[in-house]
């Protein structure tokens, strides 16, 4: 109760100093009653305006690393697949090097920059991709 009585004349003290410095209406102190505390409600106008929470460039941003993402998986599976059908080894250089692809992906790198630097053909990993767009609930999506 002490923290109280303590707050509420602080807040006393700050509004009457605010009020006569400037022109906009001070923020009202709280209302005691007996056993209650009554928060008074901030008028519209004193509240600032929030700007929306993510650009265009953020959201194009996130959904091509989604897309990356939902690359990697597929890729990752057809690497299963792959290793099914006797095509790429567990364990190989070209697996491991396709294990690099799948990171660069997963990190946000596109399918070109992923081939590029993991050193693995484009069409290998267009194969492996292929493989794995055939499984159970791989969503579709446009790959230029």
């Amino acid at each position: 109760m002490k923290y109280m009585t303590c707050l509420l004349f602080s807040g006393l003290i700050v509004s009457s100093l605010t009020e006569g410095a400037s022109a906009v209406q001070p923020f009202a102190v709280l209302d005691i009653a007996e056993d209650a505390v009554t928060i008074p409600q901030v008028p519209y106008e004193q509240t600032r305006n929030i700007p929306p929470s993510h650009s265009v460039e953020e959201t194009k941003r996130r959904l091509a690393q989604e897309v990356s993402i939902q690359i990697a998986n597929d890729i990752a599976y057809g690497l299963v697949v792959a290793h099914d059908k006797k095509q790429i080894r567990y364990g190989t250089r070209m697996y491991r090097k396709v294990q690099t692809a799948i990171n660069l992906l997963r990190r946000g790198a596109g399918l070109d920059g992923a081939s590029r630097r993991s050193g693995v053909p484009r069409s290998v990993l267009d194969q492996l991709m292929t493989w794995g767009q055939q499984r159970p609930g791989a969503s579709l999506y446009h790959v230029e």
